[in-house]
Protein backbone atom coordinates (compact mmCIF):
# COMPACT_ATOMS: atom_id res chain seq x y z
CA UNK A 1 0.00 0.00 0.00
CA UNK A 2 1.14 3.54 -0.73
CA UNK A 3 0.27 6.59 -1.19
CA UNK A 4 3.39 9.09 -3.29
CA UNK A 5 6.67 6.96 -2.49
CA UNK A 6 5.07 6.07 0.72
CA UNK A 7 4.58 1.83 1.17
CA UNK A 8 3.04 -0.34 4.10
CA UNK A 9 3.98 -3.52 3.71
CA UNK A 10 2.69 -6.15 6.55
CA UNK A 11 2.34 -10.01 6.30
CA UNK A 12 0.62 -13.08 8.43
CA UNK A 13 -0.39 -16.26 8.33
CA UNK A 14 -4.17 -15.30 7.70
CA UNK A 15 -6.07 -12.72 6.18
CA UNK A 16 -7.69 -11.52 9.15
CA UNK A 17 -4.60 -10.96 10.95
CA UNK A 18 -2.92 -9.56 8.02
CA UNK A 19 -6.08 -7.21 7.91
CA UNK A 20 -5.91 -6.08 10.98
CA UNK A 21 -2.31 -5.25 10.80
CA UNK A 22 -2.38 -3.35 7.55
CA UNK A 23 -5.21 -1.34 9.34
CA UNK A 24 -3.87 -0.57 11.99
CA UNK A 25 -0.17 0.76 10.38
CA UNK A 26 -2.62 2.84 7.98
CA UNK A 27 -4.72 4.17 11.00
CA UNK A 28 -1.32 5.43 12.38
CA UNK A 29 0.16 7.01 9.49
CA UNK A 30 -2.91 8.69 8.87
CA UNK A 31 -2.84 9.62 12.50
CA UNK A 32 1.10 11.03 11.51
CA UNK A 33 -0.01 12.64 8.45
CA UNK A 34 -2.72 14.29 10.12
CA UNK A 35 -0.28 15.58 12.80
CA UNK A 36 2.06 17.63 10.11
CA UNK A 37 -1.32 18.43 8.29
CA UNK A 38 -0.43 16.25 5.26
CA UNK A 39 -3.32 14.70 3.53
CA UNK A 40 -3.51 10.98 2.09
CA UNK A 41 -5.42 10.56 -1.20
CA UNK A 42 -7.54 7.37 -1.41
CA UNK A 43 -8.08 7.77 -4.57
CA UNK A 44 -4.36 7.62 -5.53
CA UNK A 45 -3.58 4.50 -2.91
CA UNK A 46 -3.16 1.20 -4.00
CA UNK A 47 -3.18 -2.12 -2.26
CA UNK A 48 -1.34 -4.99 -3.60
CA UNK A 49 -1.75 -8.77 -2.20
CA UNK A 50 0.66 -11.57 -2.50
CA UNK A 51 0.73 -14.88 -1.83
CA UNK A 52 1.65 -18.80 -2.90
CA UNK A 53 -1.81 -19.02 -3.60
CA UNK A 54 -2.38 -16.09 -6.36
CA UNK A 55 -5.83 -17.71 -7.26
CA UNK A 56 -7.17 -18.59 -4.51
CA UNK A 57 -10.59 -16.94 -3.40
CA UNK A 58 -10.39 -15.94 0.43
CA UNK A 59 -13.16 -16.01 2.84
CA UNK A 60 -11.87 -13.09 4.49
CA UNK A 61 -10.70 -10.60 1.25
CA UNK A 62 -8.12 -8.13 2.15
CA UNK A 63 -9.56 -4.68 2.53
CA UNK A 64 -8.47 -1.96 4.32
CA UNK A 65 -10.10 1.46 4.67
CA UNK A 66 -8.21 5.46 4.35
CA UNK A 67 -10.66 8.11 5.17
CA UNK A 68 -14.12 5.79 4.80
CA UNK A 69 -12.84 4.79 1.52
CA UNK A 70 -12.47 0.81 1.05
CA UNK A 71 -8.98 0.16 -0.93
CA UNK A 72 -9.37 -3.38 -2.60
CA UNK A 73 -6.42 -5.49 -4.23
CA UNK A 74 -5.66 -4.60 -7.70
CA UNK A 75 -3.82 -7.36 -10.15
CA UNK A 76 -0.78 -5.25 -10.36
CA UNK A 77 0.89 -2.10 -8.97
CA UNK A 78 3.38 0.75 -10.05
CA UNK A 79 5.70 1.62 -7.20
CA UNK A 80 8.90 3.73 -8.05
CA UNK A 81 8.74 2.96 -11.43
CA UNK A 82 8.30 -0.91 -11.26
CA UNK A 83 4.96 -2.56 -11.87
CA UNK A 84 4.08 -5.18 -9.50
CA UNK A 85 2.01 -7.96 -10.14
CA UNK A 86 0.63 -10.07 -7.33
CA UNK A 87 2.11 -12.63 -9.12
CA UNK A 88 5.46 -11.47 -9.09
CA UNK A 89 6.09 -12.77 -12.52
CA UNK A 90 6.66 -9.55 -13.68
CA UNK A 91 4.93 -9.66 -17.39
CA UNK A 92 3.28 -6.46 -16.23
CA UNK A 93 5.99 -4.47 -15.86
CA UNK A 94 8.18 -6.32 -19.14
CA UNK A 95 5.07 -5.05 -21.13
CA UNK A 96 5.51 -1.42 -20.12
CA UNK A 97 9.09 -1.60 -20.97
CA UNK A 98 8.43 -3.30 -24.50
CA UNK A 99 5.80 -0.59 -24.97
CA UNK A 100 8.50 2.34 -23.94
CA UNK A 101 11.67 0.80 -25.26
CA UNK A 102 9.63 0.68 -29.17
CA UNK A 103 9.84 4.52 -29.58
CA UNK A 104 13.55 4.63 -28.53
CA UNK A 105 14.37 1.82 -31.05
CA UNK A 106 12.29 3.57 -33.77
CA UNK A 107 14.37 6.89 -32.71
CA UNK A 108 18.24 4.63 -32.91
CA UNK A 109 17.07 3.51 -36.54
CA UNK A 110 15.87 7.24 -37.62
CA UNK A 111 19.13 8.50 -36.57
CA UNK A 112 21.46 6.09 -37.98
CA UNK A 113 19.23 6.58 -41.37
CA UNK A 114 19.64 10.02 -41.61
CA UNK A 115 22.88 10.60 -40.64
CA UNK A 116 25.32 10.95 -43.11
CA UNK A 117 28.36 9.69 -42.02
CA UNK A 118 26.68 7.52 -39.04
CA UNK A 119 29.50 6.60 -36.41
CA UNK A 120 29.16 3.52 -34.62
CA UNK A 121 30.46 4.54 -31.32
CA UNK A 122 28.24 7.92 -31.06
CA UNK A 123 25.08 5.55 -32.17
CA UNK A 124 26.39 3.05 -28.96
CA UNK A 125 26.84 5.99 -26.49
CA UNK A 126 23.08 7.01 -27.76
CA UNK A 127 21.99 3.17 -27.37
CA UNK A 128 23.18 3.17 -24.22
CA UNK A 129 21.75 6.53 -22.55
CA UNK A 130 18.00 6.47 -24.27
CA UNK A 131 17.78 2.20 -24.45
CA UNK A 132 19.62 0.38 -21.82
CA UNK A 133 18.52 2.45 -19.45
CA UNK A 134 15.12 1.81 -19.89
CA UNK A 135 15.62 -2.22 -20.23
CA UNK A 136 17.83 -1.96 -17.27
CA UNK A 137 15.92 -0.18 -14.96
CA UNK A 138 14.90 -2.36 -11.69
CA UNK A 139 17.81 -4.50 -12.15
CA UNK A 140 18.05 -5.54 -8.71
CA UNK A 141 14.40 -6.71 -8.42
CA UNK A 142 14.59 -8.30 -11.84
CA UNK A 143 17.89 -10.57 -11.27
CA UNK A 144 14.64 -12.05 -8.93
CA UNK A 145 13.09 -13.18 -11.98
CA UNK A 146 13.70 -16.36 -13.56
CA UNK A 147 15.61 -16.43 -17.01
CA UNK A 148 12.30 -16.07 -19.13
CA UNK A 149 12.26 -12.60 -18.22
CA UNK A 150 15.82 -11.96 -19.09
CA UNK A 151 15.44 -13.74 -22.44
CA UNK A 152 12.77 -11.08 -23.25
CA UNK A 153 15.18 -8.15 -22.11
CA UNK A 154 17.77 -9.54 -24.12
CA UNK A 155 16.08 -9.45 -26.79
CA UNK A 156 15.38 -6.14 -26.24
CA UNK A 157 18.41 -5.11 -26.19
CA UNK A 158 19.66 -6.73 -29.51
CA UNK A 159 17.14 -4.86 -31.46
CA UNK A 160 18.11 -1.69 -29.75
CA UNK A 161 21.39 -2.35 -30.79
CA UNK A 162 20.99 -3.20 -34.31
CA UNK A 163 18.93 -0.16 -34.98
CA UNK A 164 21.79 1.76 -33.85
CA UNK A 165 24.25 0.26 -35.91
CA UNK A 166 21.64 0.07 -39.02
CA UNK A 167 22.20 -3.91 -38.63
CA UNK A 168 19.81 -6.54 -40.31
CA UNK A 169 17.11 -8.15 -38.11
CA UNK A 170 19.01 -11.62 -38.88
CA UNK A 171 22.56 -10.37 -37.42
CA UNK A 172 23.11 -13.00 -34.62
CA UNK A 173 23.40 -11.99 -31.23
CA UNK A 174 26.99 -13.25 -30.76
CA UNK A 175 27.87 -10.87 -33.77
CA UNK A 176 26.31 -8.03 -32.27
CA UNK A 177 27.63 -8.53 -28.95
CA UNK A 178 31.81 -9.33 -30.48
CA UNK A 179 31.74 -6.26 -32.43
CA UNK A 180 30.03 -4.06 -29.88
CA UNK A 181 32.25 -5.73 -27.14
CA UNK A 182 28.64 -4.59 -25.07
CA UNK A 183 27.52 -7.54 -22.62
CA UNK A 184 24.49 -9.51 -22.27
CA UNK A 185 21.47 -7.42 -20.32
CA UNK A 186 22.08 -10.09 -17.58
CA UNK A 187 25.81 -9.67 -17.39
CA UNK A 188 25.95 -6.02 -16.98
CA UNK A 189 23.21 -5.97 -14.37
CA UNK A 190 25.16 -8.49 -12.46
CA UNK A 191 28.33 -6.34 -12.86
CA UNK A 192 26.23 -3.01 -11.70
CA UNK A 193 24.87 -5.07 -8.82
CA UNK A 194 28.68 -6.19 -7.46
CA UNK A 195 29.62 -2.16 -8.23
CA UNK A 196 27.06 -1.22 -5.93
CA UNK A 197 27.93 -3.50 -2.95
CA UNK A 198 31.34 -2.32 -3.49
CA UNK A 199 30.40 1.20 -2.97
CA UNK A 200 27.67 0.32 -0.05
CA UNK A 201 30.81 -1.68 1.68
CA UNK A 202 32.57 1.27 1.10
CA UNK A 203 30.35 3.40 2.56
CA UNK A 204 29.30 1.25 5.61
CA UNK A 205 26.33 1.23 4.65
CA UNK A 206 25.60 -2.19 6.21
CA UNK A 207 21.54 -2.59 5.65
CA UNK A 208 21.99 -1.76 1.47
CA UNK A 209 25.06 -3.97 1.51
CA UNK A 210 23.18 -7.05 3.05
CA UNK A 211 20.39 -6.29 0.94
CA UNK A 212 22.02 -6.41 -2.23
CA UNK A 213 24.43 -9.49 -1.14
CA UNK A 214 21.64 -11.19 -0.66
CA UNK A 215 20.16 -11.06 -4.55
CA UNK A 216 23.63 -11.49 -5.51
CA UNK A 217 24.37 -14.53 -3.61
CA UNK A 218 20.80 -16.15 -5.06
CA UNK A 219 21.94 -15.62 -9.09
Amino acid sequence: LFADDTALWASSNTTTSLNSRLQQSIDAFESWCKSWKLKLQPSKTELAHFTVHPRRTFKNPINVKIEDTIIKPSDSTRYLGIIIDKRLNWRSHIHHIESKIAGRISLLKFLNRTAYEPNDKIMLNIFKSIARTIIIYGYPILLTANDKIWEILQIMQDKAIRAALGLPIYTSVEYIHQITNIPKIKEYAVTILQRYIQTATSNNDVVLQNNLQEIFNKL
